[in-house]
């Protein structure tokens, strides 16, 4: 037995005491001291949230409330575990949804019931050997500094290790993090020449869009899925670069053919079914949408976007009543949510319409107006394009172009999102008028963000971070102003020492960044840059 599996600290979750009672005397017998118990998700998720675990063994079914494979989900978007840590799910069930479904989560291991001592004693000794290696690695992804994890990345790949496959795709998920397109690329290309995998050609293709090589992409992701028809990742990079090129028939197409090998992400079903209603293929967008709520009801990714969605399905083919129907069940759902009370406003501003009630509608319009103004405008891109299509609806055309123009603004180099709001002016038949307003909106920011640029590399930063606190004030999503301003601060305290008050201030922008995107790249190293600083290194 090795002395790393005495020495792990493990997390048992399982809703049944005597599954917990018996996996806790396996692991005992093991030379297991650290040991810890949850009955449902939500122990389970306060006690990731509380203590870093080597090992978690999880049973797939925990009865009422979310499932272990939307724990591990959590889990993960929370970053409550890291790569160094082994996730196996225990589980009695062999369906094909259940299994696809687990594959995409990605545990370390899944075991079928029942289990014994040895087995899984087998299995841990195995990961844990694996896992070794990702323990320094982990250490500085939770710490922001991701040059340091690469290079950690590095130095495993320098050893023996037993997974330099599993350090090579933690590496390259970095560089995409970080926008080194060309080291990524490096690495795709060096991985592919030995053999063909798909996450290194996925990775390849990942590059191309994001450079908006929207063909190439597209080309990329085909091989992909001739060759693998499985690897659900391609699937979702290929339906997400067709919507790029306008081929929404093709987009889905490729989710449908990826749902039904894989019914039960609700990011993806989400995806169908914003595909198909804006294909005007309605009974699929239903189909989606109503899948979507079911699947989502205990995962992080439960939205209200999806409720919304399905009520101007709803609208659209003639049951007003079915739609109000599902926004009282967001208004449920979602009661706590100030943004997802603006976009149910919103979207019963578009059922009364259709009901001809115009009263009605404009109240239900002004109470959404009133939570945007509550909130200073900081929603997200999925909230505001609810309100403009609302409005565009009510026949107030500028008000909706002007929260289009910020939408824009505060996100100019979204290519995704600019094509959204294109799709809000096509459906409207405004497609010039639309194109015009995302091109001026992208190039007033531009030229801000370039003029705080220039005053920085001439060393004057105080000014630069002037220029562009007046712009955050007045684009407050905008992850590009924001990041920015940050590396001006940064600049600033270079310059004349570190200061508390500044600190703060790029710590206070840091934090909103990462709420607009927790994946920023300029974040995670600004973010080790101002610890540096205040550390005086």
């Amino acid at each position: 037995m090795s002395t790393s599996l005495k020495q792990a600290s493990i997390l048992i979750i399982d809703d049944y005491q005597g599954m917990r009672t018996m996996l806790r005397d396996f692991v005992k017998a093991m030379g297991v001291t650290r040991i810890d118990a949850a009955g449902n998700s939500k122990e389970a998720i306060s006690q990731l949230s509380n203590a870093a675990y080597d090992i978690v063994i999880c049973d797939h079914n925990l009865g009422a409330g979310p499932n272990g494979q939307q724990l591990l989900e959590e889990a993960k978007l929370r970053n409550y575990v890291g790569v160094s840590t082994i996730w196996i799910m225990v589980t009695a069930e062999k369906t094909h949804d259940m299994v696809m479904g687990a594959a995409e989560i990605k545990p370390d291991d899944y075991l079928l019931k029942p289990i014994n001592q040895v087995l899984l004693e087998s299995r841990l000794e195995k990961l844990i050997a694996r896992k070794q290696s990702l323990g320094p690695i982990e250490a500085a992804i939770k710490a922001g500094d991701y040059p340091q994890a690469i290079a950690q990345c590095d130095q495993q790949l320098q050893k023996k290790v037993l997974n330099p496959q599993e350090i090579l795709r933690i590496k390259s998920d970095l560089l995409l993090t970080l926008g080194d397109y060309e080291a990524a690329r490096a690495l795709f290309e060096s991985v592919l020449a030995a053999r063909s995998v798909p996450w290194a050609k996925t990775g390849l293709a990942k590059i191309l869009f994001h450079t908006q090589d929207y063909a190439g992409a597209k080309e990329v992701l085909e091989q992909v899925l001739q060759e693998s028809p499985m690897y659900m990742e391609a699937s979702d990079w290929l339906a997400r670069t067709c919507n790029m090129l306008g081929d929404l028939d093709r987009a889905q197409q490729v989710l449908l053919n990826a749902t039904r090998m894989s019914p039960n992400s609700p990011t993806r079903q989400k995806l169908l079914g914003e595909t198909a209603y804006r294909n005007g293929a309605l009974d699929i967008a239903q189909a989606a949408f109503e899948k979507t709520i079911k699947i989502s009801q205990f995962s992080p990714h439960k939205s209200a976007a999806v409720y919304t969605g399905l009520a101007r399905v709803y609208t659209d083919v003639n049951t007003p009543g079915e739609a109000l129907k599902v926004l009282e069940q967001s208004k449920k759902e979602f009661k706590n949510d100030p943004e997802a009370a603006i976009q149910t406003a919103a979207a019963e501003c578009a059922v009364y319409c259709k009901l001809k009630q115009p009263e009605k509608a404009q109240a239900a319009m002004a109470a959404a107006e009133q939570q945007l103004e509550q909130l200073g405008g900081k929603v997200n891109a999925d909230v505001t394009l609810e309100m403009a299509k609302s409005l565009f609806t009510l026949g107030r055309k500028d008000q909706a172009c002007g929260l289009l123009r910020e939408v824009v603004k505060n996100n100019h180099e979204n290519a995704e999102l600019s094509r959204n709001v294109e799709a809000v002016f096509e459906r409207e038949h405004l497609e010039e008028e639309g194109q015009a307003l995302i091109q001026a909106s992208r190039e007033e920011v531009v030229a801000i963000n370039n003029e705080g640029v220039e005053l920085a590399k001439r060393g004057n930063f105080q000014g630069g971070a002037d220029l562009l606190r007046g712009a955050a004030q007045k684009l407050p999503n905008s992850e590009v102003i924001l990041v920015n301003l940050c590396g001006l601060l940064l600049g600033l305290m270079k310059q004349t020492g570190k200061d508390a008050e500044l600190a703060q201030e790029a710590r206070d922008l840091l934090d909103r960044v990462r709420q607009l995107n927790p994946a920023n790249k300029k974040a995670h190293v600004y973010g080790a840059a101002l610890t540096r600083i205040m550390n005086g290194a």
